[in-house]
């Protein structure tokens, strides 16, 4: 019989020892970021209200951390960034080099959601966090999944989770999201590297092939375009020195002949690689293929990936069935 008691009492004791319901906790769904003299960060949280809405909480100070401890005690309640569907920085954390330092310390974080997708904008992060309010009787949330899921699809951003760009380290160079604002409406189309060059939706759209991340895609070439789809992709490195890429599809609609358009891909395809590893972006990861290359880790290190991939040379190949 005493058996029987500890096991109905216990799991009520474990129970108490959870954390604060809910119901005590403000749900971040979007983080925005600037720095000014000081660091500035806006929450846009739910209002809990019968009628629903959301609204924006802010806080400043001269550390991140502070600026976030400041936009806790604004709140109605503590802020939980579990739910956390877009983060979104100024473009000039980029190209001061302040941007690694602000996501690592994000992800380091508890509550942090590090599926959130990341982007940069040149727009005021404050209008941006207004501007982030759904269509009636919808969860910003929902529309913030949706919204993301169909610019990747549609081949104009390219997937940036907070925990892939972490995780990305020197093997890879993440492609963040480009963020505009257009009176009120945001418009999420091209990407920024990790340095703060933009990208337009061109070069996204192209990259976003190579990476295997849309099944379709208009390419918008000089003079034509193209619609394209079931790419294949081969990306070699040989010597640390040259990189080959090798790409297969199928067009559906061009105005293009078949050989005019593998020539426009091409070399819009060897203007963009070059133009990237110029700027020490390595979109396709062949740090990883340099990595394999390498015998063990202190030779990687000792290679100076960085200031061979700036140098590499490309050749690029395209084959194009149809269109039909």
């Amino acid at each position: 019989m005493k058996a029987l008691i500890y096991l109905l009492v216990l799991p009520l004791v474990c129970s108490s020892c959870a954390a604060l319901p809910a119901e005590e906790r403000a749900f971040a769904v979007a983080l925005c970021v600037e720095k000014t003299e000081v660091w500035r960060v806006y929450g846009r949280i739910p209002t809990y209200k019968s009628g629903g809405g959301y609204s924006t909480v802010s806080g400043s100070g001269e550390s991140l951390s502070a600026a976030l401890a400041a936009m806790d005690a604004e709140a109605p309640m503590r802020i939980n960034l579990s739910q956390l569907r877009l983060l979104v920085a100024e473009a000039q954390l980029a190209q001061t080099g302040e941007l690694n330092a602000l996501l690592a310390e994000l992800a380091d974080r508890p509550d942090m959601r590090m599926e959130c997708a990341v982007a940069l904008t040149e727009a005021s992060v404050a209008a941006v966090a207004e501007a982030l309010d759904p269509a009636a009787g919808t969860r910003l949330s929902k529309a913030l999944d949706l919204l993301l899921d169909a610019r990747i699809e549609q081949g104009v951003i390219l997937p940036a989770a907070l925990s892939d760009v972490i995780r990305m380290g020197e093997r890879q160079s993440p492609i963040l999201i480009a963020l505009a604002l257009e009176g009120t409406k945001i418009n999420l189309s091209g990407g920024y590297t990790m340095d703060g060059m933009l990208l337009d939706s061109r070069d996204v759209g192209l990259l976003s092939l190579l990476l295997g991340h849309t099944g379709a895609v208009r390419v918008s070439l000089d003079g034509g375009y193209a619609d394209v789809r079931d790419a294949s992709v081969k990306v070699r490195l040989q010597d640390f020195a040259s990189a080959g890429v090798a790409l297969t599809l199928n067009a559906t609609a061009s105005t293009y002949t078949e050989e005019g358009l593998e020539r426009a891909i091409a070399e819009e395809l060897l203007t963009l690689l070059s133009h990237l590893s110029n700027a020490g972006c390595d979109a396709l990861g062949l740090g990883r293929h340099a990595i394999v290359q390498t015998r063990d880790m202190a030779q990687w290190h000792e290679l100076d990936w960085r200031g061979k991939y700036r140098n590499i040379r490309w050749e690029v190949a395209v084959g194009v069935n149809g269109p039909a």
